[in-house]
């Protein structure tokens, strides 16, 4: 597949990454405000991300085609590099804020249970100290 390809695919993987980051700093309360956290995720994150995913993915693609691979394992390892990098840069944005207000805790299974609407958001510091007084 050609760049074109990659391209479109890049498109929906970017959105879905912006969704989940959004998400998780909402959760942990990481950043200023939602207006200062959607602007960097908006103008920063995301051109970054589908950069990264597009150039992933087709470089990937093109990389294992000069073997003796064929179209269709090319095109699975395209799609093996843009979920690696989904994996990575998740791993390196989410950590990259994780001290800014509070530290946060390091219980992934809970935000995936927020995220996918299994759980409540669980409010983490002062407010829950007050609710046990």
């Amino acid at each position: 597949m050609g760049l074109g390809f990659y391209i479109i695919i890049s498109i929906p993987t970017t959105l879905i990454f912006v969704h989940l980051i959004a998400n998780y700093w909402n959760y942990y309360d990481i950043g200023i405000n939602a207006a200062a956290n959607s602007w960097s995720l908006i103008f920063f994150v995301a051109p970054i991300m589908f950069i990264l995913f597009t150039s992933s993915g087709y470089i990937m693609s093109r990389f294992f085609r000069r073997g003796s691979m064929k179209q269709t394992a090319s095109l699975g390892m395209g799609i093996l590099g843009i979920i690696i990098t989904f994996i990575v840069g998740f791993i390196v944005i989410s950590g990259e804020f994780s001290d800014y207000p509070s530290p946060v805790p390091r219980n992934f299974l809970d935000f995936l249970r927020y995220y996918f609407r299994l759980a409540p958001k669980r409010i983490i510091g002062f407010i829950t100290s007050l609710n046990s007084i």
